[in-house]
C-alpha cells in the first residue's frame, strides 16, 4: 500500500501552518515533499476497486479559520510499472469527510460531506520536473470543485483524492507524500470495506478558499456554517 517504513508520530498545531508564506487563497498547505529522493513515495489511491493495490486514501486536516473551499491542488504520479505518465487514469475524485475519534484515540473518516469527480485532462496536470526511481513523473494538479465546501475552524476533517485506472490490472495512481505534519492518515480497503487507521506519512495537497469574498459570499458561508453547527448540537 505504501513504499515507506512506518515513522514515529510527530504531532503539530494547525496554526503552525500559518507561519510560512502561503499562496493567495491557500488556507491549508501540505505541499509535495522537499526531498527529491522521496518522489515516488506515496499511498495508492484508486477511485474504484482493483484486483491489486485495492485502496483509496484520505488524509486529515484542521483549518485555522472558517473557510469556503472551492479549489484543491495536489501532487501525485503513476505507480510506474507500466506507464511513467498519467495515461492509465481518466478520472480523479476529490471527497471531503467528517472525522471520527475511536475510543483508543485513533482517528479516521466518518461521513461524506462533498464529492467532485473530474476528468484527468481537466486537472491542469503539470509535470514538476521530478521523477521517481521507476521513471514515473511527478505531477501537480489543480481543480475547482463542483460546489464550494464550507468547513469550520478547529475541526478535524478528511480529504480523499483518488484516480480511476483505465486498465485496473495496470498502474494504480499514487498520492505523493508531503513532508511530515502529524503522520496520521487512513486508507479505505475495498476488500475489507472499511477505513484503516495508519501512522506513517502525510499526503501532498493544498486547499484554496474563495479569495477575498464579498459581503454576500461571507453571509452565505456564515449561514451554511451556522446550519452545520445547529445540526451538530442536536
Amino acid at each position: 500500500m505504501h513504499k515507506l517504513k512506518p515513522r514515529p508520530i510527530a504531532y503539530f498545531s494547525p496554526l503552525a501552518l500559518l507561519t510560512a508564506p502561503l499562496h493567495a487563497g491557500v488556507v491549508y498547505s501540505q505541499a509535495t515533499t522537499s526531498v527529491p529522493a522521496n518522489v515516488g513515495m506515496g499511498w495508492y489511491s484508486s477511485s474504484e476497486p482493483r484486483p491489486t493495490r485495492n485502496f483509496k486514501h484520505a488524509d486529515n486536516f484542521v483549518l485555522a479559520s472558517d473557510s469556503m473551499i472551492d479549489t484543491v491542488r495536489w501532487w501525485g504520479l503513476s505507480e510506474g510499472a507500466s506507464h511513467t505518465d498519467l495515461s492509465n487514469f481518466d478520472l480523479f475524485t476529490i471527497e471531503f469527510w467528517t472525522g471520527r475519534t475511536l475510543p483508543n484515540g485513533n482517528i479516521r473518516p466518518l461521513d461524506l460531506i462533498a464529492a467532485t469527480t473530474i476528468g484527468a485532462d481537466d486537472t491542469d496536470a503539470t509535470a514538476t520536473g521530478r521523477s521517481a526511481a521507476t521513471g514515473a513523473l511527478e505531477y501537480m494538479h489543480e481543480a475547482t470543485l463542483s460546489d464550494g465546501v464550507p468547513l469550520l475552524a478547529g475541526e478535524t476533517y478528511w480529504i480523499s483524492i483518488s484516480a480511476r485506472s483505465i486498465d485496473p490490472a495496470a498502474d494504480v495512481w499514487q498520492w505523493q507524500d508531503s513532508d511530515d505534519y502529524d503522520t496520521r492518515s487512513s486508507s479505505f480497503d475495498y476488500g475489507q470495506n472499511r477505513w484503516l487507521v495508519l501512522e506513517d506519512t502525510d499526503s501532498a495537497f493544498e486547499l484554496i478558499a474563495v479569495p477575498s469574498p464579498g459581503t454576500g459570499v461571507m453571509l452565505a458561508i456564515s449561514g451554511m456554517l451556522a446550519q452545520r453547527r445547529r445540526r451538530r448540537l442536536r
